[in-house]
């Protein structure tokens, strides 16, 4: 069991001295079994998020590999949202394919949507992104994933006009949960 720890922490490349993230050149020459072990090691991080950089290092031969724990409804929630966080990075035009649907699907996790809708928000252009965004902003049936919506469209040019309206739509007891977004439209 030692043995393991040690192996999955030596795995892990860390940041030189300066604290910038390492570069993995050799990424790309990993074998399949070292790419998938990379991969699974990163999942399985628990005291803190992977950074992006790491994830993007992989490239796109990583994304069969996160996209099969991405569809795998008996992952843990957790994990298959790190999977897409992961795709995002290394593989962007892959996940552009994936993560609107999966925002969109309110029969996944909420975590793994939240995560879905931060990647439709980052690997979309911002009309594309708007126009995946806006059901869930209008139509998720739970207000904690309107609000967010509501917060990433408000970062989109001209997704304000949309965040005011929802908003007005809400139940007042409701309405607190988009102060992040509404602050961001008054600027």
């Amino acid at each position: 069991m030692i043995v393991l720890l040690l192996a999955a922490l030596i795995a892990v490349p860390r940041p030189p001295q300066g604290g910038a993230p390492a570069k993995d050149a050799g990424a790309q020459q990993l074998s399949d079994v070292e790419l998938r072990e990379r991969v699974e090691t990163y999942l399985g991080a628990l005291d803190r998020p992977v950074p992006k950089e790491r994830w993007k290092a992989l490239g796109p031969r990583a994304a069969p590999i996160l996209e099969a724990v991405i569809a795998d409804s008996s992952q843990f929630p957790t994990r298959r949202a790190k999977a897409v966080d992961g795709l995002v990075a290394a593989a962007p035009d892959r996940a552009a394919q994936l993560v609107g649907t999966l925002a969109q699907d309110e029969k996944q996790p909420p975590v793994v949507r939240v995560a879905a809708m931060h990647g439709t928000s980052q690997v979309l252009s911002a009309p594309r992104a708007l126009t995946e965004l806006r059901p869930i902003l209008t139509g998720a049936r739970s207000m904690g994933l309107r609000a967010e919506a509501a917060d990433l469209i408000s970062r989109k040019s001209g997704g304000c006009a949309e965040v005011r309206a929802q908003v007005a739509r809400e139940k007042a007891q409701h309405r607190g949960a988009f102060d992040r977004a509404m602050k961001r439209c008054k600027e």
